[in-house]
């Protein structure tokens, strides 16, 4: 067994048919794309690479990414992909802990570390352009390399308790999780994708993140590639649909609700027939706005998924709506993946989700195994019936994380180091500590990032230097939407624990909102 084998099958059967579509025309057929990864194959061969090498991959997303990725898993490395704009300090971190052997890095990446203030100048752009690592074997790809082709090779092969890829998802201490998948469970993570939009009959497909280009190519859609950040995505997305390019997307929820507050969004073409929402909340009141603006019969379909697992329920817009319960209802399950609630209240039905499935990752690096345990997601659900079919409400979360434009940020990954900057930056009696909470935006339907710090003396600063520096040390993906300063912090029990309930609170006052109205109630 190989990872890139069932992809690889798919570009066999119809080697003719666009694989992956760029912005601005860039595009590559399935025959092109089996050639080349082959031929990168023999590439990274030649560079000493064997079975089981873990390789960090610095390629920009897209058609070469596709190629990377694909080729790394044919000679039997373990892929890494670490998420750009956390922070310099927090990649780097990240990088460390897996200790990849080699880092496979574009070109046009190294050509920008070459130029002084080169990535500082596209920061301002928002192109995130992460760090190179230390002490890594550094392979060079040129152009050259990314359209070498090459007549089929033999593939390695992965047993099943090989690690196939590495990712981050992040942790609710300063140390993230490093997530293990092997082959066995990216093959139903992909099956279980399949079950929700595979009897849909797609043929282009929007993807907004590298793991989506992978699913269209499984599924035998063609990919087309969704790029920039926040307006600039959301405006790529738009122009795809508006050209009847693609027939289907998988996004998260901030992207329509930047084009719906920018005032572009029309009525959408019937040839759009399917979307996909994930990432996020989707809370009924967004589902409303949108399918405001959908086709009559384009089906909208909300996923609940987590990084470890892939896709655990689904609901069509339409169920969703008209539910008028208490929680987020996220609908049934995906056959195949089983939930328990573990902890149930007497009186609620409320216990914590804990989700077994064959599609689970195989651990997080550094831990003991998983083993057969059962994943413990944090967030809190129950089981209700709507019309006569079983399904999953989410009740609130246990975990002390915040959900922005479909990116999952843990606040006490960044706010030791915020706290250590402002200090550095103001004087060690400026901050005495700092913390970061997620409030609910209406507008946007989605999270905005809170920073709260506590003043050491009547020595301050404003908000907007406060801003600058914490954004500095957070990046792009993670950077705060507001900061305030408060004279204490609110604290809670016989410990003086940090109340962040009460931030919370005290930010949607300050942001003159609803201090109820989070997507937990719908």
């Amino acid at each position: 067994m190989n990872p890139a084998q069932a992809f690889l099958d798919v570009c066999k059967t119809t080697p003719e048919r666009l694989a992956i579509v760029e912005r601005g025309g860039k595009n590559i057929d399935r025959g092109t794309l089996l050639r080349r990864v082959y031929g990168l194959a023999n590439h990274l061969r030649s560079q000493g690479i064997q079975k089981g090498d873990r390789i960090l991959i610095q390629v920009p997303p897209g058609i070469d990414l596709t190629i990377t990725v694909l080729a790394v898993m044919w000679i039997g490395g373990v892929v890494v992909l670490l998420e750009g704009g956390v922070g310099d300090t927090v990649y780097l971190n990240r990088a460390e802990k897996v200790k990849p052997k080699w880092l496979i890095v574009h070109s046009t990446l190294l050509w920008i570390h070459r130029i002084p203030g080169a990535r500082t100048m596209l920061s301002w752009f928002e192109i995130a352009v992460p760090p190179l690592p230390k002490a890594t074997t550094t392979i060079q790809l040129t152009p050259k390399i990314l359209k070498t082709e090459s007549q089929p090779n033999v593939g390695t092969v992965f047993h099943q308790e090989d690690d196939a890829l590495i990712v981050f998802t992040g942790g609710t201490t300063k140390t993230p999780k490093c997530v293990r998948f092997g082959c066995v469970a990216l093959e139903h993570f992909l099956t279980h994708i399949h079950h929700v939009v595979g009897q849909r009959q797609i043929e282009s497909f929007l993807a907004d993140t590298p793991p989506q280009v992978l699913y269209a190519l499984k599924m035998g859609y063609t990919a087309y590639i969704n790029k920039g950040q926040k307006k600039k995505r959301a405006l790529s997305m738009l122009t795809f649909i508006e050209q009847g390019s693609i027939d289907a997307c998988f996004t998260s929820p901030y992207l329509w609700m930047e084009l719906i507050r920018m005032g572009k969004l029309r009525t959408l073409p019937a040839s759009l027939h399917t979307i996909l929402l994930g990432s996020a909340p989707v809370t009924r009141d967004f589902l409303q706005k949108l399918t405001a603006f959908t086709s009559k019969g384009t089906s909208v379909i909300s996923i609940y998924g987590m990084t470890e697992v892939g896709i655990i329920g689904y609901i069509d817009a339409a169920h969703k709506i008209s539910w008028q319960g208490d929680g987020d209802l996220v609908g049934e399950i995906v056959p195949g993946v089983q939930v328990t609630l573990k902890d149930v209240h007497p009186q609620t039905k409320v216990g914590e989700i804990c989700v077994q499935s064959p599609s689970l990752y195989r651990g997080y690096l550094g831990r003991h195994p998983r083993g057969n345990a059962s994943l413990s997601t944090g967030d809190l659900g129950k089981w209700t019936n709507v019309n006569g079919r079983i399904m999953m409400v989410l009740a609130g979360r246990l975990k002390d994380m915040i959900i922005r434009n479909g990116f999952n940020l843990y606040p006490q990954t960044y706010e030791t180091q915020i706290l250590t900057t402002l200090r550095q930056q103001g004087g060690a009696d400026l901050v005495r500590q700092c913390a970061m909470v997620g409030v609910w935006n209406p507008e946007r339907a989605d999270e905005d990032v809170i920073l709260f710090v506590e003043w050491a003396s009547d020595k301050r600063q404003d908000a907007k230097w406060l801003l600058s520096v914490s954004t500095r040390v957070c990046g792009i993906q993670a950077q705060p939407d507001y900061c305030f300063g408060l004279r204490q912090f609110p604290v809670t029990g016989r410990q003086n624990k940090l109340d962040k309930k009460a931030l919370r609170h005290k930010a949607s006052l300050l942001l003159q909102r609803d201090p109820d109205g989070g997507y937990q109630h719908g």
